[in-house]
């Protein structure tokens, strides 16, 4: 299972993260959330993080400066806006889902037939209320998101998701990550590793 670490503001707190095993580095690219970075951002990211890099957005990205290594969709966004990600702009694409709304089942089905790479799921009030629902289906290739912390890690990974996104939970303030909490995460995944071992 693959890591996200969201919400990266700094070149710092994208090093730790890598350091400790953070498969997905996420910079939001909309000025208007507070933990939000840039393109130069990414830019130094890539200079250490070959892979992995992901651009969130909250409306379709502008074509003209693009350096992140997958595009998450981060918005009701349509098939159609899958394809043009992956055909002209050339990039990999995350789809999220609000995993509140009724369709999300067949969200999931018309994202994958348009060639999205990965679907995040996300429920805002906590993915770990929706547990039971998620039981049954295979998330193959589908991340989870939504108040998942180094505190409820080990109930998500019972679901076995292709991986996990967290960001809010890993701050010491808004926009800065805590070593700490990043720690935390590891240790509890390293955790439950050992004991699948046995």
């Amino acid at each position: 299972m693959k890591v996200k670490i969201c919400g990266i503001t700094n070149v710092h707190d994208a090093e730790y993260s890598i350091k400790k095993g953070a498969e997905f580095i996420g910079v939001i690219l909309d000025y208007s959330v507070k933990r939000h970075g840039t393109e130069d951002l990414i830019k130094e990211i890539k200079n250490i993080k070959k892979t992995g890099v992901v651009g969130v957005y909250t409306s379709m990205p502008d074509a003209n400066e693009i350096n992140e290594d997958i595009i998450q969709l981060h918005f009701d966004h349509s098939p159609g806006d899958v394809k043009y990600i992956k055909n002209v702009l050339k990039k990999n694409v995350i789809s999220v889902i609000d995993i509140s709304k009724n369709d999300y089942l067949e969200r999931i089905d018309e994202y994958k037939k348009a060639g999205s790479d990965y679907i995040l799921l996300e429920d805002r009030s906590g993915i770990v209320n929706r547990m039971d629902d998620l039981r049954n289906i295979d998330l193959t290739g589908i991340g989870l998101a939504g108040k998942i912390s180094p505190e409820n890690v080990s109930n998500i990974l019972s679901l076995n998701p292709e991986f996990i996104d967290l960001s809010s939970s890993l701050e010491s303030e808004i926009g800065k990550k805590s070593e700490k909490r990043i720690d935390e995460l590891f240790i509890k995944l390293g955790e439950k590793n050992a004991l699948k071992q046995y």
